[in-house]
């Protein structure tokens, strides 16, 4: 299974008042590459927020994929408590991290 690569943290988030746009910077060699949140005039009450989860998108992945190992061992350690059988809340809990982890990486399921 390939990752999908992309540029790594930490990126973050700044507002540009000349232009009423919000902004997620990520670090490209000594520059930055700026992705500019509804710009040309396009309002969206979101574009704060937006920028911010974009900016936290690389961190929020690692911690993600980290979790996922310790959420695992909790769901093996509840079957084998439970006789083998995984419950269904633990199912969809692991379910919901794969999922995630597989659209950052461009692995949509």
């Amino acid at each position: 299974m390939s990752e999908m690569k992309h540029t790594p943290g930490p990126w973050s988030c700044f507002y540009k008042p000349k232009y009423d746009e919000w902004h997620a910077s990520l670090p490209m060699a000594n520059c930055g590459m700026k992705l500019a949140l509804a710009p040309d005039g396009i309002q969206s009450e979101n574009r704060e927020a937006d920028a911010h989860l974009i900016g936290a998108a690389p961190e929020m992945l690692e911690a993600l994929k980290a979790t996922r190992g310790h959420v695992l061992w909790i769901c093996e350690h509840n079957e084998r408590v439970n006789g083998g059988r995984r419950s269904e809340e633990d199912r969809r809990d692991l379910e919901q991290i794969d999922a995630a982890i597989a659209k950052a990486q461009g692995r949509q399921p």
